[in-house]
């Protein structure tokens, strides 16, 4: 009796194992790009802290200058410069003041002069109103 006495051998299938070893590859890379993000996060979140925190500092300081100013500059503060001589009122001389008059008519019947100074002009204070309207 002739009996195969081949030993069975267990094959492996190579597909079937490089499936396996991509999909694993890929979760071990998508495991190591999720710690590098949250590393990330932590880095930017304390950052993020740093700046809040200055800015906590700046605004503080920033008050504290406003009072600061709003004292130096309050009537008491600066009655009390001008009673030690720091700084010194002046009046305003007439020179200086601007005045700003109404136009005064050329005529009586309320007609204003123009700013022409030619004698010819037709829009001129001699000339009636029936002329200017046309």
């Amino acid at each position: 009796m002739s009996v195969n006495r081949r030993r069975t051998t267990n094959t492996i299938e190579v597909n079937f194992l490089a499936g396996w070893l991509v999909i694993v590859f890929l979760v071990g890379l998508a495991g190591l790009f999720f710690v590098y993000l949250k590393n990330q996060q932590h880095a930017v979140g304390n950052q993020c802290r740093l700046v809040e925190s200055s800015l906590r500092e700046e605004e503080a300081r920033d008050e504290a200058l406003k009072a600061k100013i709003s004292s130096m500059t309050s009537r008491g503060a600066l009655q009390h410069r001008l009673d030690d001589g720091y700084i010194a009122l002046q009046a305003i001389r007439d020179t200086a003041i601007a005045r700003v008059t109404p136009p005064a008519p050329a005529e009586v019947d309320g007609v204003l002069r123009t700013a022409s100074s030619d004698p010819e002009s037709r829009f001129g204070p001699g000339v009636p109103q029936r002329a200017i309207n046309r």
